[in-house]
């Protein structure tokens, strides 16, 4: 599994400047090296690099002193800074997993033939995990599957091997088997990072928003500073709408960040807040270390055709859509950039093959029948009538998905489902609405949970599960307890054999 590669001068560059302070100041080597290791053991790695840094500056030979610098720069993803202490522990005090540690290194630094190699004929669990994510780095996912199975033969409690199976069983497409992986690696250890990151990469692929947000805000409140806890949270965040938080979340993080992705995160950002000016400029700041994320490039292209220059868009989606012609997001970015540079007719062929789609979305329809109209074809009349009134296949498949997503907790699957069923139909089903504000509220989104609360009982003001759920939700969030209180009992009232009301009731009455 190749990841990118600290880069070596801005780590070296901060490492010697942070030593030459401490120097400055005359602190003591074996003061600054406990320290380090008290902060290592807390996983604060940026701290203990801070005082590494200035503990070797005065003892450069410390054998216990670069084995933890090297065991702190792997554990902060840099292959580079943790290579160069291997050599230089090679020819001093080689600690017993040695071959292990220049092999994990060798793996940040994306060179998997050199991990296989310092591996040699390991069968250790720690072993066979570092040979099996070689392995997928080289494209051999079976490969992989069978070392990380033979680790576990040997110990079924290991948790960074259940951890690193887990995940490639999610690159499988195997959600079930990964959950299964993921809950075995927790229960060895709760306070794994990887552990604590692949619950939150699977929980967002089951849909359970709220429990994959509580994995990463774990992870990162654990392990301070880290970069893969930070942008899981800060993707379901910006998907979810909730841009304060966002905005918090990226103020207060004091990682290390070389490759982009706080660039990204932050252009996201922007762009939520409807600052394309500046999501632009954020981007093209970092573009060569953005350019070979495709989700960079969408939201480069998309704040270009917000701040008026659509062709240098269109330059941009039109070779990503020849490459991905199966991608909406891309049709859809396209076409709107089209549009915006007065081509209707090339806008009317980017979507066309949406038109015979019985799952389209309305949103992409009405677009087509924009620049149906905007082109002067004969079939914008067609298209429009196809926009305004969605075949019932479409609307029966996304009540099923809402229904089955309800029914396994899929809070996001939900959401999705139900604004899809809202813009196909006139948006007062009460079932519907009171549905996406359960669903809203499961994922934190209380704001919005009581706008859809607040419209189902207008269109069903007696149903007891509506009154049950706009009560709970004004007594959750403290907005009208008295109010609560009395659609409460009413909704008690009228269905007195449902034990979740009852339960509801009682809370509240608690107060």
């Amino acid at each position: 599994m190749k990841r990118p590669a600290r880069s070596p001068l801005a780590i070296s560059s901060l490492a010697l400047t942070l030593a030459l302070l401490a120097g400055g100041c005359g602190a003591d080597p074996q003061a600054l090296g406990a320290k380090a290791r008290r902060e290592f053991a807390a996983h604060n790695y940026l701290a203990a690099q801070t005082d590494l840094a200035a503990a070797l500056a005065a003892t450069p030979g410390d054998p216990a002193l670069i084995e933890l610098h090297a065991r702190n720069a792997l554990a902060m993803g840099d292959g580079i800074a943790a290579g160069g202490s291997l050599e230089k522990l090679a020819g001093l005090r080689r600690p017993a997993d040695f071959s292990l540690l220049l092999a994990e290194a060798a793996l940040l630094r994306g060179q998997a033939a050199d991990a296989q190699r310092a591996l040699g004929r390991d069968a250790s669990p720690a072993g066979q995990r570092l040979r099996g994510l070689a392995l997928l780095a080289q494209d051999n996912p079976a490969g992989a599957a069978q070392a990380f199975a033979a680790g576990l033969a040997a110990q079924p409690r290991h948790a960074p091997l259940l951890a690193s199976f887990a995940r490639l069983k999610l690159m499988g497409g195997d959600p079930a088997e990964a959950r299964a992986l993921a809950d075995r690696a927790l229960a060895a250890d709760p306070d794994l990072l990887d552990a604590m990151v692949v619950d939150g990469q699977i929980a967002t692929a089951e849909g359970r928003l709220g429990k994959a947000l509580a994995a990463y805000a774990k992870a990162g409140k654990r392990y301070p500073g880290n970069l893969a806890a930070l942008t899981g949270q800060a993707g379901l965040l910006g998907d979810l709408g909730r841009t304060d938080e966002l905005a918090a979340l990226l103020a207060g993080f004091q990682g290390l960040s070389t490759d982009g992705t706080m660039a990204y995160l932050k252009a996201r950002l922007a762009s939520a807040r409807g600052e394309w000016n500046a999501a632009r400029d954020i981007l093209q700041a970092s573009e060569d270390k953005l350019k070979d994320r495709d989700d960079a490039a969408v939201l480069y292209a998309q704040a270009l055709t917000r701040i008026g220059q659509p062709e240098q868009a269109r330059a941009r989606l039109a070779p990503m859509l020849a490459r991905h012609p199966e991608s909406v997001v891309l049709r859809r970015e396209l076409a709107k950039a089209q549009m915006a540079g007065n081509d209707p007719a090339g806008a009317m062929q980017t979507l066309l093959p949406l038109a015979s789609s019985k799952t389209a979305v309305p949103e992409d329809l009405h677009l087509l029948a924009l620049a149906a109209e905007a082109a002067g074809d004969a079939n914008a009349a067609f298209f429009a009538a196809r926009a305004r009134y969605p075949t019932p296949q479409s609307l029966g498949q996304a009540l099923g998905a809402a229904d089955a997503a309800m029914k396994a907790a899929n809070w996001g699957n939900a959401i999705r489902a139900y604004e899809q069923i809202l813009a196909l139909t006139d948006g007062r089903s009460a079932l519907v609405l009171n549905n996406m504000a359960w669903a809203q509220a499961q994922v934190g989104n209380t704001d919005k949970a009581l706008v859809f609360a607040q419209r189902a009982i207008q269109v069903a003001p007696d149903d007891p599960a509506v009154m049950d759920t706009l009560g709970w939700l004004l007594h959750q969030t403290g907005t009208n307890k008295t109010r609560a209180l009395d659609l409460l009992r009413r909704a008690a009232q009228q269905a007195p054999q449902n034990a979740t009301i009852t339960g509801h009731l009682a809370t509240a009455q608690r107060g």
